[in-house]
């Protein structure tokens, strides 16, 4: 899969043997060009595969099941303050704001959990793990299977 941002829309391709790159979904028009994009292209959902893409536009996140012949906008938040990073880890889509706060969608729940912490000025994943380095010198890791429930803090 592939995922490509236009000015006032998203358009995903997946790669088909002897036809090659097919375009297989296009977002509504977006009412604002997007700042971040993620694609997650194998999430294991509810009896079924499907792909998963998400904006940030602002502080606004949208987040679209896809599948081939289907597709549908399955959650959207306001988080109020900018998006400064959007990825998955494993089938969680994760939003960043510098400012301190995560914010976590479970594919499995389909619920939003927020957690706040010191302002953010790096962040890496490992395997399971988010990894936040906070202007305080502080080093957050977070286990996103058991977010937010399992925090630490070196």
């Amino acid at each position: 899969w592939l995922s490509v941002s236009y000015a006032r829309c998203i358009c995903c391709y997946n790669v088909k043997e002897f036809v090659g790159w097919k375009l297989a979904f296009i977002s509504p028009l977006l009412p604002a060009v997007p700042d971040q994009l993620a694609l997650n292209a194998k999430v294991i959902g509810t009896n079924r595969v499907d792909q998963m893409v998400a904006i940030a536009t602002g502080s606004k996140i949208r987040l679209w099941s896809c599948s081939p012949g289907s597709h549908s906008e399955i959650a959207s938040l306001d988080m109020n303050i900018r998006v400064d990073a959007l990825f998955f880890i494993g089938s969680q889509l994760v939003a960043i704001s510098k400012s301190g706060k995560v914010v976590v969608w479970h594919a499995m729940t389909h619920h939003w959990q927020q957690q706040s912490v010191k302002p953010i000025t790096s962040y890496d994943m490992g395997g399971s793990f988010l990894i936040l380095g906070c202007t305080t010198g502080s080093i957050y890791y977070i286990d996103m299977e058991k977010f937010p429930l399992r925090m630490k803090d070196n």
